[in-house]
């Protein structure tokens, strides 16, 4: 016997159509069929839309911030290994300790000096300064990140960031950052004006701004909406200056217990294209 059963009814002969009025337009109404979508400029070559006949796939590769100190990248080509390194050298105060390949054609590591994803203390502002200058090498050499993923059950884990490759453009990136359940902080800002704005959008103050009560922290209705609210006015203060949010990411190891960087996503704006 299957799922469906066969019984006396099924060999009753079918209703009649509905009239027009019963299908949810009037009887002296001819029911018009949906405009068709409207044109889209033409994909990037590199999209795998691009060409109907001859579709290319797209090439995606992952940055892993493996345990307390490293970067690992998987999956890209061997074109970008010297560019990262040279971003990282550039702005990590502890510099590169040791770089290799850890599985030959897929994964290649950076181990830094310090523990730039603890994200807490004094390493709080310089990891995300690092974390900027990263996805701006990246931009510049053709790898644009795309999402950023919560691909483990451990208790300390961060997100990988995942990228699409396309074309070269070079992009100035920098951060918002929000601490310790009651403070968000903007991270070399590009400009004096955004700078101003973000601060103006938050609270007067200083780069740093200190907020009323724990907002980060928090489960009363009112303090909850007002920190998605602050959210939003970030969001749309930045929009407004040419500043777009490319990428909300957790890069520290903290698990909610009110450290500097205790388990809170950073945000990465970039210049807009």
């Amino acid at each position: 016997m299957g799922f469906f059963h066969r019984n006396s009814s099924d060999d009753n002969p079918p209703p009649p159509p509905l009239a027009p009025s019963d299908q949810g337009f009037p009887a002296n109404d001819k029911h018009q069929p949906d405009p068709p979508p409207p044109q889209y400029p033409q994909p990037h070559p590199t999209s795998s839309y691009a060409s109907t006949s001859q579709p290319t796939a797209p090439t995606y590769a992952a940055l892993h911030l493996a345990r307390s100190d490293r970067i690992r990248l998987i999956g890209f080509p061997d074109c970008v290994v010297q560019p990262v390194s040279a971003a990282i050298t550039a702005i990590w105060p502890g510099g590169i300790q040791r770089e290799e390949v850890t599985e030959p054609g897929i994964a290649y590591e950076y181990k830094l000096k310090g523990n730039p994803w603890y994200g807490q203390g004094s390493e709080a502002v310089p990891s995300r300064r690092l974390m900027s200058h990263v996805l701006s090498c990246l931009s510049s050499q053709g790898w644009h990140l795309t999402c950023a993923v919560d691909l483990s059950r451990k208790e300390y884990d961060k997100d990988t960031l995942l990228f699409r490759s396309g074309p070269a453009v070079p992009r100035r990136v920098f951060s918002v950052s929000f601490n310790q359940g009651d403070k968000t902080r903007i991270i070399d800002p590009p400009s004096d004006a955004v700078r101003d704005a973000f601060v103006a959008a938050v609270s007067p103050g200083a780069t740093q701004v200190k907020l009323r009560g724990y907002p980060f922290m928090t489960s009363k209705g009112t303090n909850v909406n007002h920190a998605r609210l602050l959210a939003c006015r970030i969001l749309g203060t930045l929009d407004e200056l040419g500043w777009e949010l490319v990428g909300s990411v957790d890069i520290s190891m903290g698990t909610g217990g009110g450290g500097d960087g205790a388990d809170l996503d950073s945000w990465f704006f970039a210049n807009k294209l």
